[in-house]
Order: C-alpha cells, then structure tokens, then sequence
C-alpha cells in the first residue's frame, strides 16, 4: 500500500517541503543581490528557467509586495514587503538591537537626529531613524541607500569594512562622477581618507547630501570586531560643525567606542 506523505513526514534524509517556495526563494535572492533593477530574462537565467515561468513568479511577487517594477523600464527590484521582512530580520539581530537601544539613549540625552545604516546589498542603508525635537532639517528615510563618497556614513563604511565589499561601489562612484560633493575624486584620495577616519574614529561632513546641514559618522563594532552598524548624528552647520559641536561628537565618539564592551 502506498503511503500518504503529510506535512512534517520526511523522504530519506529530507522532509517534504514545497518546491515552488524553493523556486521563488531563488529569484528573490537574486534580487536582494542585485545592485539594481534586473531585467525578466536575468532573472530566467539566474534562476534556471524558461522567462515564462519566472515571469508566473513575479506576478505574484508584485502582487504580494515582495518585488516592484520600474513602470519606464519594466526591470524588477524587490518591494515593500520584502524591505519589511529585511528590516525584522535585522532587528531580531541581538548585536543590532543593542545598536539601536545605544542610538535611542544617546538621542534622550543629547536631542540630536541621529540615523543607523547597516551594510546592504546596494550599499549603505538606513534602517533606523531617532529625530531630535528640534525643527526637522531633512528626513531620512528607512530603507533609503546613502552615497558611498558623499556621505560620513558610506566613509565610514568604507574604512571599517572588508574591502572585497566596498571596492566595486568606491569604482562605481568614481566612475560615474556626476558634480556631486565626493569626498574625493580618484583612489588615492579615497585611501587618505580611509586611513583618516580609522585613525581618528568618525568622519564628518560638512553639507551631508544637503547645503547647511552637516553630519559626523561613528563606527558599531561588536566585541569579536565586527561591524555591526554606523550611527551617524546630523545636524544644522552653525551647531555640528566641528568647533561648536566638538563636544557632541566627542560624547558620540565615546559612547560608540564602548559598544563592544
């Protein structure tokens, strides 16, 4: 008599699950590495079949939240649902949650905005945000990637990060140099930098993505040296510049310098 499998029941060493969970497993992992939209046949290809079935998958995904579509050139990326997943996962992280706890008490006490970014598969993220109760200068917003050269945060990054991840987006950036405020414009300069930051522990800059505001960026290292986040505080020019907001970036300098103990 032929058995009937039920959930849970297993064949040979391997329970029964549902492929097509497997399947679509694979074409959102090809999305969540990809550095920008991909095209329907990439996402065929990458995931081993034919454009029609992977094009059943998205259907669904769109319909779901788990993918979105550029409506100009019809490329996928992944969706709100997917981000919202994204984001639970890291904030089940233990190392994360005790990043955001430190962020969340350094705002009570010092009444500055000061945004979390972790590493993502497009570069730095932002992926919690504590404003301070003084006039919103700029929002930023959760899920939103920062410039890897124009931001404290992607220097930060870039200094305190294994090089094989921030390599390609540093090329990248150099390369499509548009007259945006890079900190520098060729390798040479980028390395001076990076060897700056890690020596004095944080980067500033002064018009962080918008003139008037200026932003200084700290590293998160947990105790077995991991970069777990960078917590950068932002603020208007006139009270975060270096000289009138030497002692907030001190406190900030400090209180990321502890995390790992």
């Amino acid at each position: 008599m032929m058995k009937t499998l039920k959930a849970g029941d297993k064949t040979g060493d391997k329970p029964a699950g549902i492929k097509a969970i497997v399947v679509a497993g694979r074409i959102l992992d090809v999305l969540a590495r990809a550095e920008k939209p991909v095209a329907l046949r990439d996402l065929a290809v990458a995931g081993h079949m034919s454009p029609g079935k992977a094009h059943r998958y998205l259907v669904s995904f769109l319909a779901s939240g788990l993918a979105r579509q550029d409506p100009d050139t019809r490329r996928y990326a992944l969706g709100p649902l997917a981000m919202r997943l994204g984001l639970a996962a890291l904030n089940a992280h233990q190392p994360l949650r005790d990043a955001i706890v430190l962020q969340r008490e350094l705002r009570n006490r010092l009444d500055e905005t000061l945004v979390l970014s972790v590493w993502g598969a497009q570069g730095p993220t932002v992926v919690h945000v504590e404003e301070s109760s003084q006039p919103i200068i700029m929002t930023m917003r959760i899920g939103a990637v920062l410039p890897m050269l124009a931001t404290a945060t992607g220097l930060v990054f870039a200094a305190f990060l294994p090089r094989h991840f921030t390599n390609p987006l540093i090329s990248a950036a150099l390369k499509t140099f548009d007259g945006s405020n890079l900190f520098a414009r060729d390798r040479d300069g980028i390395e001076q930098l990076i060897q700056q930051v890690r020596a004095q522990g944080y980067a500033y800059n002064q018009g962080h993505l918008m003139q008037g505001v200026s932003a200084a960026a700290f590293p998160l290292i947990d105790r077995s040296s991991t970069l777990v986040a960078v917590m950068a505080v932002m603020g208007r020019d006139e009270q975060l510049n270096l000289r009138d907001g030497a002692q907030t970036i001190s406190q900030l300098k400090e209180a990321a310098s502890s995390f790992s103990r």
